[in-house]
Protein backbone atom coordinates (compact mmCIF):
# COMPACT_ATOMS: atom_id res chain seq x y z
CA UNK A 1 0.00 0.00 0.00
CA UNK A 2 1.07 3.64 -1.11
CA UNK A 3 0.61 6.14 1.71
CA UNK A 4 1.04 9.89 0.04
CA UNK A 5 2.24 12.78 2.89
CA UNK A 6 -1.47 13.85 2.60
CA UNK A 7 -3.11 10.62 3.55
CA UNK A 8 -0.75 9.58 6.71
CA UNK A 9 -3.24 7.26 8.21
CA UNK A 10 -3.73 7.24 11.83
CA UNK A 11 -3.56 3.51 12.69
CA UNK A 12 0.25 4.21 11.59
CA UNK A 13 1.11 6.62 13.54
CA UNK A 14 -0.11 4.49 16.10
CA UNK A 15 1.78 1.82 15.03
CA UNK A 16 4.59 3.84 15.08
CA UNK A 17 4.33 5.44 18.86
CA UNK A 18 3.66 1.69 20.20
CA UNK A 19 6.87 0.33 18.13
CA UNK A 20 8.76 2.91 20.07
CA UNK A 21 7.30 1.95 23.53
CA UNK A 22 8.04 -1.34 22.36
CA UNK A 23 11.98 -1.10 22.08
CA UNK A 24 12.06 1.22 25.10
CA UNK A 25 10.71 -1.87 27.20
CA UNK A 26 13.20 -4.51 25.72
CA UNK A 27 16.46 -2.47 26.37
CA UNK A 28 15.24 -1.92 29.77
CA UNK A 29 13.82 -5.45 30.69
CA UNK A 30 17.21 -6.64 31.42
CA UNK A 31 17.40 -5.08 34.50
CA UNK A 32 16.10 -5.50 38.03
CA UNK A 33 14.21 -3.38 40.33
CA UNK A 34 15.95 -4.05 43.27
CA UNK A 35 13.76 -3.72 46.84
CA UNK A 36 15.69 -3.12 50.07
CA UNK A 37 17.76 -6.10 51.14
CA UNK A 38 18.51 -6.86 47.35
CA UNK A 39 14.87 -8.51 47.18
CA UNK A 40 13.44 -9.20 43.47
CA UNK A 41 9.35 -8.67 43.46
CA UNK A 42 9.78 -10.47 40.45
CA UNK A 43 10.28 -13.64 42.04
CA UNK A 44 7.01 -13.69 43.30
CA UNK A 45 6.29 -14.96 39.63
CA UNK A 46 8.69 -17.04 39.16
CA UNK A 47 8.44 -19.02 42.16
CA UNK A 48 4.12 -19.20 41.56
CA UNK A 49 5.46 -20.29 37.76
CA UNK A 50 7.59 -23.13 39.62
CA UNK A 51 4.79 -24.55 41.99
CA UNK A 52 2.21 -24.52 38.75
CA UNK A 53 5.43 -26.70 37.27
CA UNK A 54 5.55 -28.65 40.41
CA UNK A 55 2.39 -29.43 41.76
CA UNK A 56 -0.46 -28.48 39.15
CA UNK A 57 -2.49 -25.46 38.94
CA UNK A 58 -4.53 -26.37 41.49
CA UNK A 59 -1.86 -26.26 43.99
CA UNK A 60 -1.21 -22.89 43.95
CA UNK A 61 -3.16 -21.94 47.02
CA UNK A 62 -3.35 -25.61 48.63
CA UNK A 63 -0.60 -26.57 51.95
CA UNK A 64 2.17 -28.60 50.86
CA UNK A 65 3.61 -31.20 53.40
CA UNK A 66 2.49 -28.94 56.33
CA UNK A 67 3.64 -25.91 54.60
CA UNK A 68 0.73 -23.11 53.44
CA UNK A 69 2.78 -20.97 51.00
CA UNK A 70 2.22 -16.96 51.10
CA UNK A 71 -1.37 -15.58 50.58
CA UNK A 72 -1.04 -13.73 47.10
CA UNK A 73 -3.78 -11.02 46.25
CA UNK A 74 -2.65 -11.83 42.95
CA UNK A 75 -5.47 -14.86 41.95
CA UNK A 76 -6.63 -14.10 38.43
CA UNK A 77 -2.78 -13.78 37.83
CA UNK A 78 -2.21 -17.55 38.60
CA UNK A 79 -3.76 -18.00 34.75
CA UNK A 80 -0.94 -16.30 33.11
CA UNK A 81 1.53 -17.66 35.64
CA UNK A 82 0.15 -20.99 34.53
CA UNK A 83 0.52 -19.91 30.47
CA UNK A 84 4.54 -18.96 31.56
CA UNK A 85 4.99 -21.83 32.51
CA UNK A 86 4.05 -24.34 30.00
CA UNK A 87 5.85 -22.16 27.68
CA UNK A 88 9.16 -22.14 29.78
CA UNK A 89 8.96 -25.86 30.56
CA UNK A 90 8.77 -25.79 26.58
CA UNK A 91 12.03 -24.34 26.52
CA UNK A 92 13.73 -26.71 28.74
CA UNK A 93 13.53 -24.12 31.65
CA UNK A 94 14.89 -25.35 34.97
CA UNK A 95 14.29 -22.86 37.36
CA UNK A 96 17.80 -21.82 38.00
CA UNK A 97 18.73 -18.79 39.58
CA UNK A 98 20.24 -15.99 37.27
CA UNK A 99 18.46 -17.55 34.02
CA UNK A 100 18.10 -15.11 31.66
CA UNK A 101 14.86 -16.14 29.90
CA UNK A 102 13.17 -16.79 33.00
CA UNK A 103 13.68 -13.39 33.79
CA UNK A 104 12.43 -11.50 30.52
CA UNK A 105 9.78 -14.32 30.44
CA UNK A 106 8.04 -12.80 33.44
CA UNK A 107 8.18 -9.14 32.19
CA UNK A 108 6.81 -10.66 29.24
CA UNK A 109 2.81 -9.89 30.25
CA UNK A 110 3.50 -6.81 31.59
CA UNK A 111 5.15 -5.25 28.91
CA UNK A 112 2.06 -6.52 26.47
CA UNK A 113 -0.23 -4.91 29.05
CA UNK A 114 1.38 -1.75 28.43
CA UNK A 115 0.86 -2.06 24.67
CA UNK A 116 -2.74 -3.34 25.22
CA UNK A 117 -2.65 0.09 27.41
CA UNK A 118 -2.13 2.52 24.97
CA UNK A 119 -4.72 1.24 22.78
CA UNK A 120 -7.24 1.86 25.37
CA UNK A 121 -5.61 5.42 26.66
CA UNK A 122 -6.26 6.11 23.06
CA UNK A 123 -9.32 5.24 22.39
CA UNK A 124 -11.09 6.73 25.61
CA UNK A 125 -8.97 10.29 24.85
CA UNK A 126 -10.18 10.03 21.42
CA UNK A 127 -13.95 9.99 22.60
CA UNK A 128 -13.42 12.77 25.07
CA UNK A 129 -11.14 14.73 22.92
CA UNK A 130 -14.59 14.53 19.73
CA UNK A 131 -17.51 15.11 22.83
CA UNK A 132 -14.97 18.48 23.89
CA UNK A 133 -15.92 20.14 21.35
CA UNK A 134 -16.19 19.38 17.06
CA UNK A 135 -13.35 18.66 15.36
CA UNK A 136 -11.25 20.24 13.07
CA UNK A 137 -11.13 17.95 9.98
CA UNK A 138 -10.79 18.45 6.61
CA UNK A 139 -9.77 16.32 3.56
CA UNK A 140 -5.97 15.53 3.14
CA UNK A 141 -2.94 16.79 5.18
CA UNK A 142 -0.76 14.55 7.37
CA UNK A 143 -1.35 17.21 10.11
CA UNK A 144 -5.12 17.83 9.87
CA UNK A 145 -6.46 14.61 12.04
CA UNK A 146 -9.43 15.45 13.93
CA UNK A 147 -8.83 16.99 16.71
CA UNK A 148 -9.66 14.13 18.95
CA UNK A 149 -7.48 11.71 16.95
CA UNK A 150 -4.64 14.16 17.64
CA UNK A 151 -5.26 14.45 21.22
CA UNK A 152 -5.60 10.29 21.65
CA UNK A 153 -2.13 10.03 19.64
CA UNK A 154 -0.55 12.07 22.24
CA UNK A 155 -2.21 9.87 24.66
CA UNK A 156 -0.94 6.96 23.46
CA UNK A 157 2.48 8.66 23.37
CA UNK A 158 2.59 9.57 26.96
CA UNK A 159 1.87 6.27 27.73
CA UNK A 160 4.82 4.70 25.52
CA UNK A 161 7.37 7.47 26.87
CA UNK A 162 6.29 7.74 31.15
CA UNK A 163 9.01 6.93 33.02
CA UNK A 164 6.62 4.81 35.72
CA UNK A 165 4.91 2.98 33.35
CA UNK A 166 8.12 1.79 31.58
CA UNK A 167 9.69 1.01 35.09
CA UNK A 168 6.72 -0.67 36.44
CA UNK A 169 6.56 -3.14 33.41
CA UNK A 170 10.01 -3.53 31.45
CA UNK A 171 11.94 -3.28 35.06
CA UNK A 172 9.85 -4.24 38.05
CA UNK A 173 7.63 -6.41 35.92
CA UNK A 174 4.62 -5.86 38.17
CA UNK A 175 0.76 -5.75 36.71
CA UNK A 176 -0.35 -2.52 37.18
CA UNK A 177 -0.47 -1.76 33.64
CA UNK A 178 -2.83 -4.78 33.60
CA UNK A 179 -5.17 -3.74 36.39
CA UNK A 180 -5.04 0.12 35.16
CA UNK A 181 -6.37 -0.81 31.78
CA UNK A 182 -9.14 -3.19 32.87
CA UNK A 183 -10.39 -0.14 35.49
CA UNK A 184 -9.81 1.96 31.87
CA UNK A 185 -11.83 -0.42 29.92
CA UNK A 186 -14.58 -0.73 32.39
CA UNK A 187 -15.06 2.85 32.81
CA UNK A 188 -15.48 3.39 29.04
CA UNK A 189 -17.69 0.83 28.73
CA UNK A 190 -19.67 1.46 31.55
CA UNK A 191 -19.70 5.19 29.92
CA UNK A 192 -21.11 3.98 26.86
CA UNK A 193 -24.28 2.40 28.71
CA UNK A 194 -22.86 -1.70 28.58
CA UNK A 195 -23.02 -2.12 32.62
CA UNK A 196 -22.91 -5.93 31.49
CA UNK A 197 -19.77 -5.61 29.68
CA UNK A 198 -18.06 -2.74 31.87
CA UNK A 199 -18.40 -4.76 35.13
CA UNK A 200 -17.00 -8.03 33.33
CA UNK A 201 -13.43 -5.96 32.46
CA UNK A 202 -14.02 -4.78 35.83
CA UNK A 203 -14.13 -8.22 37.77
CA UNK A 204 -11.11 -9.47 35.17
CA UNK A 205 -9.10 -6.72 36.77
CA UNK A 206 -9.88 -7.15 40.39
CA UNK A 207 -9.47 -10.44 40.00
CA UNK A 208 -5.32 -9.56 39.31
CA UNK A 209 -5.29 -7.37 41.88
CA UNK A 210 -7.87 -5.74 44.16
CA UNK A 211 -6.97 -2.24 43.25
CA UNK A 212 -10.24 -1.99 41.35
CA UNK A 213 -12.31 -1.74 43.85
CA UNK A 214 -11.86 1.57 44.25
CA UNK A 215 -13.98 2.20 41.46
CA UNK A 216 -16.38 0.42 43.04
CA UNK A 217 -18.78 3.75 44.10
CA UNK A 218 -18.38 6.02 41.15
CA UNK A 219 -19.07 3.01 38.80
CA UNK A 220 -22.14 1.80 41.01
CA UNK A 221 -23.26 5.24 41.04
CA UNK A 222 -22.93 5.82 37.21
CA UNK A 223 -24.36 2.52 36.51
CA UNK A 224 -27.67 3.02 38.35
CA UNK A 225 -28.23 6.89 37.85
CA UNK A 226 -27.59 6.10 33.58
CA UNK A 227 -28.90 2.50 33.57
CA UNK A 228 -30.79 1.87 36.34
CA UNK A 229 -31.42 -0.84 39.00
CA UNK A 230 -31.45 -3.49 36.19
CA UNK A 231 -28.30 -2.15 34.47
CA UNK A 232 -26.39 -2.41 37.95
CA UNK A 233 -27.87 -6.10 38.42
CA UNK A 234 -26.94 -7.22 34.93
CA UNK A 235 -23.52 -5.42 35.44
CA UNK A 236 -23.17 -7.56 38.75
CA UNK A 237 -24.44 -10.64 37.25
CA UNK A 238 -21.57 -10.63 34.56
CA UNK A 239 -18.62 -9.41 37.25
CA UNK A 240 -19.80 -12.13 39.43
CA UNK A 241 -19.87 -15.00 36.42
CA UNK A 242 -16.57 -13.83 35.44
CA UNK A 243 -15.06 -14.11 38.50
CA UNK A 244 -16.73 -17.23 39.47
CA UNK A 245 -15.32 -18.72 36.53
CA UNK A 246 -11.38 -17.37 36.90
CA UNK A 247 -11.88 -19.12 40.81
CA UNK A 248 -14.42 -21.95 39.83
CA UNK A 249 -11.03 -24.88 39.58
CA UNK A 250 -9.70 -23.79 43.19
CA UNK A 251 -13.59 -23.71 44.67
CA UNK A 252 -13.92 -26.94 43.25
CA UNK A 253 -10.82 -28.37 44.52
CA UNK A 254 -12.25 -27.39 47.87
CA UNK A 255 -9.63 -23.96 48.42
CA UNK A 256 -12.60 -21.28 48.83
CA UNK A 257 -11.32 -19.98 52.26
CA UNK A 258 -7.47 -20.43 50.79
CA UNK A 259 -9.06 -18.43 47.54
CA UNK A 260 -10.84 -15.87 49.64
CA UNK A 261 -8.09 -14.91 52.15
CA UNK A 262 -5.86 -14.47 49.27
CA UNK A 263 -8.02 -11.89 47.98
CA UNK A 264 -8.42 -10.56 51.40
CA UNK A 265 -4.31 -10.14 52.20
CA UNK A 266 -4.67 -6.95 50.48
CA UNK A 267 -6.98 -5.05 52.61
CA UNK A 268 -5.92 -7.02 55.89
CA UNK A 269 -1.95 -6.74 55.55
CA UNK A 270 -0.32 -5.51 58.60
CA UNK A 271 3.02 -4.51 57.73
CA UNK A 272 3.66 -3.15 61.32
CA UNK A 273 3.63 0.92 59.74
CA UNK A 274 0.99 2.74 58.56
CA UNK A 275 2.31 3.56 55.14
CA UNK A 276 4.16 0.64 53.64
CA UNK A 277 6.03 2.32 51.24
CA UNK A 278 3.99 5.20 49.73
CA UNK A 279 4.85 8.68 50.23
CA UNK A 280 1.16 10.18 51.24
CA UNK A 281 -0.98 11.22 54.08
CA UNK A 282 0.14 8.74 56.62
CA UNK A 283 4.03 9.20 55.73
CA UNK A 284 4.48 11.75 58.13
CA UNK A 285 2.62 9.97 61.22
CA UNK A 286 5.14 6.87 60.31
CA UNK A 287 8.24 9.54 60.61
CA UNK A 288 6.71 10.99 64.10
CA UNK A 289 5.68 7.93 65.67
CA UNK A 290 5.78 4.26 65.77
CA UNK A 291 2.48 3.07 64.67
CA UNK A 292 0.62 0.14 63.89
CA UNK A 293 -2.82 0.22 61.53
CA UNK A 294 -4.61 -1.23 64.45
CA UNK A 295 -3.19 1.15 67.47
CA UNK A 296 -6.13 3.58 68.42
CA UNK A 297 -6.03 7.64 67.55
CA UNK A 298 -5.01 9.34 70.29
CA UNK A 299 -8.38 11.64 70.20
CA UNK A 300 -10.16 8.50 69.74
CA UNK A 301 -9.64 6.08 71.84
CA UNK A 302 -11.95 3.61 70.33
CA UNK A 303 -11.11 4.95 66.86
CA UNK A 304 -8.38 2.77 65.24
CA UNK A 305 -6.37 3.98 62.32
CA UNK A 306 -7.45 1.03 60.33
CA UNK A 307 -10.76 2.12 60.95
CA UNK A 308 -10.33 5.87 60.25
CA UNK A 309 -8.60 5.20 56.95
CA UNK A 310 -11.77 3.13 56.03
CA UNK A 311 -13.99 6.50 56.84
CA UNK A 312 -12.00 8.87 55.43
CA UNK A 313 -11.94 6.40 52.06
CA UNK A 314 -15.79 6.70 52.66
CA UNK A 315 -15.76 10.61 52.61
CA UNK A 316 -13.75 10.23 49.73
CA UNK A 317 -16.44 7.76 47.76
CA UNK A 318 -19.31 9.86 48.84
CA UNK A 319 -17.54 12.69 47.00
CA UNK A 320 -16.66 11.23 43.95
CA UNK A 321 -20.18 9.74 43.96
CA UNK A 322 -21.86 13.27 43.79
CA UNK A 323 -19.25 14.58 41.20
CA UNK A 324 -21.04 11.44 38.98
CA UNK A 325 -24.38 12.20 39.58
CA UNK A 326 -23.54 15.94 37.96
CA UNK A 327 -21.04 14.91 35.90
CA UNK A 328 -22.77 11.99 33.70
CA UNK A 329 -20.15 11.58 31.01
CA UNK A 330 -17.24 9.88 30.42
CA UNK A 331 -15.01 12.72 31.22
CA UNK A 332 -16.73 13.29 34.63
CA UNK A 333 -16.80 9.43 35.08
CA UNK A 334 -12.68 9.57 34.62
CA UNK A 335 -12.22 12.28 37.23
CA UNK A 336 -14.52 10.52 39.70
CA UNK A 337 -12.36 7.58 38.90
CA UNK A 338 -9.21 8.78 39.06
CA UNK A 339 -9.64 11.13 42.04
CA UNK A 340 -11.11 7.19 44.04
CA UNK A 341 -7.63 5.93 42.94
CA UNK A 342 -5.80 8.66 44.28
CA UNK A 343 -7.63 8.11 47.70
CA UNK A 344 -7.22 4.82 47.54
CA UNK A 345 -3.23 5.75 47.86
CA UNK A 346 -3.57 8.45 50.09
CA UNK A 347 -5.95 7.18 52.47
CA UNK A 348 -6.04 3.59 53.73
CA UNK A 349 -3.83 1.67 55.89
CA UNK A 350 -0.35 -0.57 54.94
CA UNK A 351 -0.31 1.30 51.09
CA UNK A 352 2.27 0.40 48.71
CA UNK A 353 4.19 2.94 46.23
CA UNK A 354 2.35 1.48 42.90
CA UNK A 355 -0.95 2.19 44.05
CA UNK A 356 -0.83 5.47 42.55
CA UNK A 357 -0.58 3.92 39.38
CA UNK A 358 -3.93 3.85 38.07
CA UNK A 359 -4.59 7.67 38.20
CA UNK A 360 -1.78 7.98 34.91
CA UNK A 361 -4.29 5.87 33.17
CA UNK A 362 -7.59 7.34 34.16
CA UNK A 363 -7.03 10.75 34.43
CA UNK A 364 -4.63 11.17 31.32
CA UNK A 365 -7.69 11.22 28.53
CA UNK A 366 -8.99 13.98 30.50
CA UNK A 367 -5.54 15.94 31.56
CA UNK A 368 -4.42 15.62 27.53
CA UNK A 369 -7.73 17.43 26.30
CA UNK A 370 -8.08 19.99 28.85
CA UNK A 371 -4.36 20.90 30.07
CA UNK A 372 -5.31 22.34 33.42
CA UNK A 373 -5.48 18.84 34.65
CA UNK A 374 -1.70 18.16 33.78
CA UNK A 375 -1.08 20.19 36.88
CA UNK A 376 -2.05 17.70 39.07
CA UNK A 377 -1.25 14.91 36.35
CA UNK A 378 2.29 15.79 35.66
CA UNK A 379 3.36 16.42 39.16
CA UNK A 380 1.73 13.01 40.22
CA UNK A 381 3.60 10.92 37.45
CA UNK A 382 6.91 12.53 38.88
CA UNK A 383 6.42 11.83 42.17
CA UNK A 384 4.94 8.50 41.68
CA UNK A 385 8.22 7.49 39.63
CA UNK A 386 10.23 8.88 42.45
CA UNK A 387 8.86 7.08 44.74
CA UNK A 388 8.74 3.85 42.71
CA UNK A 389 12.77 4.39 41.81
CA UNK A 390 14.05 5.36 45.21
CA UNK A 391 12.40 2.02 46.45
CA UNK A 392 13.61 -0.21 44.13
CA UNK A 393 16.17 0.88 41.98
CA UNK A 394 17.79 -0.61 38.89
CA UNK A 395 21.00 -1.28 40.47
CA UNK A 396 21.79 -3.32 44.22
CA UNK A 397 24.27 -0.94 45.37
CA UNK A 398 21.46 1.34 45.39
CA UNK A 399 19.19 -0.52 47.28
CA UNK A 400 17.83 1.39 50.58
CA UNK A 401 20.39 4.23 49.96
CA UNK A 402 17.34 7.02 49.69
CA UNK A 403 14.91 5.48 51.69
CA UNK A 404 15.60 8.51 54.64
CA UNK A 405 16.44 10.72 52.05
CA UNK A 406 16.00 14.49 53.22
CA UNK A 407 13.83 15.16 49.47
CA UNK A 408 10.78 12.57 50.66
CA UNK A 409 9.20 15.04 52.84
CA UNK A 410 9.07 17.02 49.86
CA UNK A 411 7.52 14.64 47.62
CA UNK A 412 5.04 13.25 50.13
CA UNK A 413 3.96 16.63 51.13
CA UNK A 414 3.53 17.83 47.36
CA UNK A 415 1.00 14.37 46.91
CA UNK A 416 -1.06 15.74 49.88
CA UNK A 417 -1.18 19.26 48.27
CA UNK A 418 -2.16 17.57 44.90
CA UNK A 419 -4.71 15.41 46.61
CA UNK A 420 -6.15 18.24 48.56
CA UNK A 421 -6.80 20.40 45.37
CA UNK A 422 -8.28 17.15 43.84
CA UNK A 423 -10.54 16.96 46.69
CA UNK A 424 -11.59 20.66 46.19
CA UNK A 425 -12.19 20.15 42.87
CA UNK A 426 -14.75 16.85 42.98
CA UNK A 427 -16.41 18.57 46.24
CA UNK A 428 -17.27 21.59 44.21
CA UNK A 429 -18.48 19.37 41.51
CA UNK A 430 -20.53 17.39 43.91
CA UNK A 431 -21.99 20.03 45.97
CA UNK A 432 -23.75 20.93 42.86
CA UNK A 433 -25.78 17.58 43.43
CA UNK A 434 -26.59 18.44 46.62
CA UNK A 435 -30.24 19.91 46.22
CA UNK A 436 -31.29 16.90 43.97
CA UNK A 437 -30.33 14.79 46.89
CA UNK A 438 -32.43 16.69 49.29
CA UNK A 439 -34.94 16.38 47.31
CA UNK A 440 -34.43 12.58 47.06
CA UNK A 441 -34.12 12.53 50.74
CA UNK A 442 -37.02 14.04 51.34
CA UNK A 443 -39.34 12.32 49.03
CA UNK A 444 -38.04 8.39 50.65
CA UNK A 445 -39.25 6.80 53.31
CA UNK A 446 -39.56 7.49 56.36
CA UNK A 447 -39.13 11.29 55.29
CA UNK A 448 -41.79 11.11 52.82
CA UNK A 449 -44.57 10.19 55.60
CA UNK A 450 -42.90 13.22 57.83
CA UNK A 451 -43.64 15.21 54.74
CA UNK A 452 -46.99 14.26 54.29
CA UNK A 453 -47.64 14.64 58.17
CA UNK A 454 -46.46 18.02 58.54
CA UNK A 455 -48.33 19.14 55.07
CA UNK A 456 -51.58 17.57 56.75
CA UNK A 457 -50.85 19.36 59.58
CA UNK A 458 -50.85 22.84 58.16
CA UNK A 459 -54.06 21.99 55.92
CA UNK A 460 -55.80 21.33 58.75
CA UNK A 461 -54.57 24.83 61.13
CA UNK A 462 -55.66 26.51 57.90
CA UNK A 463 -58.97 25.30 57.63
CA UNK A 464 -59.63 25.79 61.50
CA UNK A 465 -58.87 29.51 60.90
Amino acid sequence: MTISPGRWPPWLSLALIMAVAMLARIALAPTHAYLPGGFLDERFWTAGMHTIHTRGFLGVFSPHDGVRLPQNPNVGYQWVLWLLSGIYSWTGGTYQDGDARLHLLVKAPAIAADMCLMLVVYRATREVGTSARTPNSSPGGASRFGRGERLALLAAAVIALQPAVAYDSAVWAQTDGLTSMAMLGATLHIARGRPAAGWAVWALGFSIKPLPVALVPVLASHTLLRDGCRGLVRGLTAASIIGAAIISPWVLHGDVLLVTRAFGSMVGSDYGRLSVSAWNTWWFADQAATLRPNDTVAIAPLLTYQLLGLALSAGAAGLAAGYTSTHRDLRGLLVAGAYMSFAFYMLPMSIHERYLFPVLALLLPVAVVDRRWMWIYAPASLTLFTNMFVIAPPIEAWSGRWVDAPFIPFVAGANAVMFAAYTLVVARGAAQSLPAAMSLVRRSYPFSRIGDRGAASDQAMGKAA
